[in-house]
């Protein structure tokens, strides 16, 4: 029988948790004009795309992994604010 309690992270993966935080997408969630917090997810996926060229393997791995999370993000964000924007013109 499986136990309904969740694992607590291990030191290693609490460090990881992190890099698995989006604070900015929630703000462009809630934001009118996301354009000033979509120029930093740009900048910040600039900065991993140099970490794919020029870090460790980890950081490459890393980057990678946090690249694709932002993508897959940005199309949520397009996803939701189209469905936002659907709601608003129907009232």
């Amino acid at each position: 029988m499986k136990s309904s309690t969740k694992a607590q992270p291990t030191g290693a993966m609490q460090q990881d948790i992190g890099w698995r935080q989006f604070p900015k997408f929630e703000e462009l969630l809630t934001c009118e004009e996301p354009a000033p917090l979509l120029a930093k997810v740009e900048k910040t996926c600039r900065q991993l795309d140099e970490q794919l060229r020029s870090g460790s393997e980890a950081d490459k791995t890393r980057a990678k992994m946090a690249i694709t999370a932002y993508g897959r993000s940005l199309d949520l964000l397009r996803l939701l604010t189209d469905i936002r924007d659907r709601s608003t013109e129907q009232r």
